[in-house]
């Protein structure tokens, strides 16, 4: 086999770097690629069946080359619940390749699966990096619920693997999340440092809409109805634990002072059948759309063409969707979580809010009256650009 150079950082995900499985993780990993293009080697899933596993190849992403391990063939139509929970599947295709993925002469690993951590056996000299896509037990939101009984095992093995490997420890948490991390390690992970690294956005993507056009027309290219207003967007996995039944509950309450607001959920998941029955019981389905899983530039859109931005997470890291739709200078409206009341200020780009539909809807009608939102946002994303990600990930593996 040939050795790649030790000089790149080896990325290792159970994903397939282009679209699949939906998520924040993916989302970070393309931000990663975007900062350091083919200084990154990459180790995850391929969607060719042509392509051998178990083999380095030379993988060409929206045209850029990577050395590339293959350790699975996922085909992008996955079923949202496969029968195995993909945590497990992933664990048994990179133990059945360690060795193979680690003899490649890269030195600095870094991921944000936690079945990485305990699958492969990292050798001395090798600097491994595990960033915490947040702090929230892997298992506590599980689409499988006999796998939440086991939230608290897994966690105590991840973190004992963790300190093992004295892995360089990042989360897209704020201060009390890691904190609360540390208290659940119960001493666990005393001796390893972690810092707040937040998920960052690319505001050449995500930016407030510069043509001239109406948000009519804007709406009329995305097939939205044309009288819609205001219109509020949501994005992320459609999952309880992502707040949808609070979400839904407050549109209606708003909808009786704004009879011509329309609702949106850009993303896809587990619960979708679960909310399009709710949208259809509560008599909604005129007035709130589902739109499924959107590439970026679709996304961005979606946030362009909105007047305000809504998240009811019961839990979070250092929310994506939050730093997107700051990026393109909306008014926001959210429960408090890790990263919500440093992403939003209350009274001035936004609220963050309890669990409670009449309070979440009364501060809906407060946010589209906020002044100079657009202004404030553009100056406090600042520090979560994607233009910073290269340099600050850098600086923390001492490169």
């Amino acid at each position: 086999m040939n050795v790649i150079s030790s000089s790149k950082i080896l990325l290792i995900e159970a994903c397939n770097f282009v679209n699949a499985p939906q998520g924040g993780q993916l989302t970070a990993a393309r931000m990663l690629m975007k900062a350091f293009g083919s200084q990154l080697a990459l180790c995850g899933w391929t969607d060719d069946p042509k392509v051998r596993l178990g083999r380095w190849h030379k993988r060409k992403i929206d045209g850029v080359e990577f050395d590339f391990f293959a350790t699975a063939f996922m085909p992008c139509n996955q079923p949202s619940r496969p029968v195995l929970p993909a945590r497990f599947t992933a664990w048994l295709q990179f133990k059945r390749y360690a060795r193979p993925i680690l003899s490649c002469g890269i030195r600095t690993i870094l991921t944000q699966e936690p079945v990485v951590m305990m699958a492969l056996p990292f050798r001395l000299g090798q600097r491994v990096c595990y960033w915490f896509p947040g702090t929230v037990p892997a298992l506590s939101i599980s689409r499988y619920a006999w796998a939440k009984r086991f939230s608290s095992l897994f966690d105590q093995h991840l973190n004992r693997k963790l300190q093992e490997h004295k892995a360089l420890l990042l989360a897209a948490a704020d201060a009390e999340a890691i904190s609360s991390l540390m208290r659940r390690a119960e001493g666990v992970l005393n001796g390893c440092e972690i810092r707040t690294f937040p998920t960052r956005v690319d505001t050449s993507v995500f930016r407030p809409y510069a043509n001239a056009c109406s948000h009519v027309e804007r709406r009329v290219a995305l097939d939205l109805p044309r009288e819609a207003h205001p219109l509020i967007v949501t994005s992320g996995r459609l999952h309880r634990a992502k707040g949808w039944p609070l979400l839904l509950a407050a549109f209606e309450e708003f909808s009786k002072r704004n009879p011509a607001a329309h609702l949106v959920f850009v993303g896809d998941g587990s619960d979708r059948k679960a909310l399009e029955q709710a949208i259809i019981d509560e008599n909604l389905a005129g007035t709130v759309s589902l739109v499924g899983f959107q590439s970026q530039e679709k996304l961005a859109a979606y946030l362009q063409a909105a007047d305000l931005f809504v998240m009811g997470s019961e839990k979070e890291g250092w929310c994506t969707s939050l730093v997107e739709a700051l990026a393109c200078g909306l008014p926001i409206v959210t429960t408090l979580f890790s990263s919500a009341d440093t992403l939003v200020r209350d009274g001035v780009n936004g609220f963050v809010v309890v669990r409670e539909p009449a309070e979440f809807a009364d501060a809906m009608n407060k946010a589209l009256q906020l002044s100079g939102v657009r202004e404030y946002s553009l100056e406090a994303v600042m520090p979560y650009a994607l233009c910073t990600l290269r340099n600050d990930l850098t600086s923390a593996l001492g490169l």
